[in-house]
């Protein structure tokens, strides 16, 4: 068979899992809908799959019905080479009409993989990609409309960068919005600082831009937030060491005139997070970059030798060296 798109294979993958997750949640709503239950579904896990049954199960006739569904999760991620070959064989013959066959990725897969190459040509592909920051407070808008709550764009903004790039739980914060704030009421910036918790990396991009106009008073304040918040503190120092790593990254690459999305790729990061470290970046520059970064390879130089003492029940030391670091950086 020679290699052409097939109306009824179908390749779902990218770093949303989430709208991949929707998106095969509402296929096979309707199709139980069109087709009477679920007895004609099939989900096949990447690890479950066998090469020697698959063929058989998409020719397994549909029971009562016009259509079977066969969903193969995440099997490109975890199949050898060699396994994916005898599924790229099976896919040679041409999967019968009645068999609808979805591949799904929670990631993008290895695109040199004889199956990869395979689907690209015959299935229909969807790529689902991170959301840049602006489609994230899109997102947030019309989730929260679809759910008949009402929020206004600057708020979804606030909710978006309060909770970072990760729609399932950003779905969830928007349900206990709407819960609490009732349908009629529009979600209000009081309501979501009062209810929703900076995650960590909103907090040491807050950190960080506080740092950046030499607010020592503001820095300070928002790293004890931090701490009071239960956040361990060895996380938090690595955290803030990691984030200036990545502003250094950045900094270079916005200076030589690459664009947030290629910055998101050459930094492996999601596009959020290259976004906002692009912007953040051009309040420092190159030289403060390196002096800031290297205090903190000192502090974690001084902690791994024992200059810095640190323990399950005293962090004290630790603590202190860090708001040091602070202080210093906002002169």
């Amino acid at each position: 068979m020679t290699d052409t798109n097939q109306k009824n294979i179908y390749f779902f993958y990218g770093e949303d899992t989430y709208s991949i997750h929707q998106k095969v949640k509402f296929w096979t709503d309707q199709f139980e809908k069109k087709h009477g239950g679920d007895m004609n579904i099939q989900t096949i896990e990447g690890k479950e799959l066998d090469t020697k049954e698959f063929g058989t199960n998409l020719n397994a006739m549909p029971f009562l019905a016009e259509k079977r569904l066969v969903i193969v999760k995440n099997y490109l991620a975890l199949a050898k080479a060699e396994e994916q070959k005898k599924v790229v064989e099976t896919l040679g013959s041409e999967v019968p009409d009645f068999c609808v066959l979805v591949f799904t990725e929670n990631a993008i897969p290895d695109k040199r993989t004889s199956l990869f190459k395979k689907l690209t040509k015959i299935a229909n592909v969807t790529e689902f990609k991170a959301l840049q920051p602006a489609q994230l407070t899109s997102w947030v808008v019309d989730e929260t409309t679809k759910r008949k709550g009402k929020i206004e764009r600057p708020n979804a903004t606030l909710l978006a960068e309060r909770v970072g790039p990760n729609l399932w739980q950003l779905s969830n914060e928007i349900d206990k919005l709407i819960s609490a704030s009732g349908r009629e009421t529009t979600i209000t910036k009081e309501l979501i600082e009062d209810l929703i918790a900076e995650s960590l990396s909103s907090s040491i991009f807050k950190l960080t831009d506080s740092i950046a106009t030499k607010n020592r008073k503001g820095s300070l304040k928002v790293f004890k937030t931090l701490i009071e918040s239960g956040e361990d503190l060895m996380m938090v120092f690595y955290m803030l060491v990691r984030h200036f790593r990545i502003l250094i990254q950045a900094h270079f690459l916005v200076n030589q005139g690459e664009h947030p999305q290629s910055i998101a790729k050459r930094l492996k990061q999601h596009p959020f997070v290259a976004q906002t470290a692009s912007n953040q970046s051009k309040n420092f520059t190159h030289e403060q970059l390196k002096e800031i970064y290297g205090k903190l390879l000192q502090i974690d130089k001084s902690f791994k030798t024992g200059k810095i003492k640190i323990s399950v029940d005293d962090t004290r030391e630790l603590l202190l060296e860090i708001e040091k670091f602070i202080i210093e950086a906002c002169k």
